[in-house]
């Protein structure tokens, strides 16, 4: 490898929103940059929405971002842009990095002869349908052309074990997160009042895609006990996705609609967080998610399921409680003890996140897969 040359990465992701993955790759971008990285996220176009949020928020905080055309599950267009953007960077050392099914699947495509080398991150595994089921068959298998595979959780790192995928191959990066602004809750009293929150009642949020596996029915089901015994409790959700409309129909049949507030995808997480008396995760499947750290940088206490490296995190938490996946009694339970966690602030859940998982950390492992890829390609193009 020729140390003058500069190191580059393509960052390719095909999103369906902003949620944690994209808001991880948006970090790893804007890390890899500070660290002297030239760092370029391409983002697929999702022809079923008619806005892009991940390069929209790409291109607004000034990173260098391009929109890949694409109009069905597979077209052909995306895999020559693709291409195009590889072929760009001579005189630089590259790296491909993908982020998602879809994305692999590209980035083999456009990549066949072997330009540059292929990383891929698992963000975590959905299979709450025939179809993701499939989707995840063939992640796996195109997974085994890439020079690399990142996972975030050790689970992750098992299953492609059991896979055949070789385990020199498979790397374990922690995701990172944002240190909070100062400003972040300039707004928090004025969202307060646009969501109607009671100043003194006690407030559990649910930030997350709305889809099955995120188990949110469950949790309005495990909170209307306690909502009935406590009139000054609130669940608000933050997210949205497909399974909004049943679960605002499930409030309506619980009785919830008072103390459950759908507030949709938020721009301004930074002036919700703070309104927040715990954190409530149900998911019944999780990589290593983000809004876990969120909180935890926040000192916001956590109630979530025992999934994916969620323990982990939580092992250097004071205020929290983990609860097995699906279990609603076990639920119900943690979020009545959770009351106590009024006024708690988790420094100590704030003082690992902040120091265990900054953006630098995270930039600086990826860095190391990405010059010992560079390295062993080098070599064996010398042979």
């Amino acid at each position: 490898m020729t140390p003058s040359l500069p190191l580059s990465t393509l960052q390719l992701r095909s999103s369906a929103g902003l949620y944690g993955a994209d808001r991880m790759v948006l970090t790893l971008a804007r890390a890899l940059s500070d660290r002297g990285v030239a760092s370029r996220l391409l983002s697929i176009n999702n022809y079923r929405l008619p806005e892009q949020p991940l390069h929209a928020a790409a291109y607004a905080s000034g990173q260098d971002a391009v929109l890949l055309p694409c109009q069905g599950r597979i077209d052909p267009r995306t895999a020559r842009a693709l291409a195009r953007q590889i072929a760009a960077g001579p005189g630089r050392l590259q790296v491909l990095h993908a982020h998602d099914y879809k994305s692999a699947f590209y980035a083999w495509l456009a990549n066949r002869y072997r330009r540059v080398p292929m990383v891929a991150t698992l963000h975590g595994w959905i299979e709450g349908s025939r179809s993701q089921r499939i989707y995840n068959r063939v992640e796996l298998a195109l997974l085994r052309r890439f020079d690399a595979i990142v996972v975030v959780a050790a689970a992750q790192a098992e299953r492609l074990g059991r896979a055949g995928i070789a385990r020199e191959r498979i790397h374990q990066v922690d995701n990172a997160i944002e240190p909070p602004s100062v400003d972040d809750d300039a707004r928090t009293a004025e969202v307060r009042r646009e969501l109607r929150l009671d100043d003194a009642g006690f407030v559990f949020g649910a930030v997350s895609r709305l889809s099955a596996e995120k188990n949110l029915a469950q949790l309005i089901e495990a909170f209307q006990p306690l909502a009935r015994r406590m009139p000054g409790a609130h669940l608000l959700v933050v997210g949205d996705g497909p399974e909004r409309e049943a679960l605002e129909a499930w409030c309506r049949a619980l009785s919830l609609t008072r103390q459950v507030t759908f507030a949709g995808n938020r721009s301004d997480m930074g002036a919700i967080y703070p309104l927040l008396d715990c954190l409530v995760l149900p998911s019944l499947t999780e990589g290593m998610p983000l809004v876990v750290l969120e909180a935890m940088t926040r000192g916001i206490p956590v109630v979530a399921s025992a999934v994916g490296d969620v323990p982990r995190l939580l092992a250097h938490a004071t205020h929290a409680r983990l609860v097995p996946a699906g279990d609603r009694a076990a639920l119900a339970t943690a979020l009545d003890q959770a009351i106590g966690f009024q006024g708690c602030h988790d420094t100590r859940a704030r003082a690992y996140a902040l120091a265990h998982h900054a953006p630098a950390v995270m930039a600086d492992r990826y860095i190391d897969i990405y010059r010992q890829l560079l390295v062993h390609t080098h070599v064996h193009a010398a042979h």
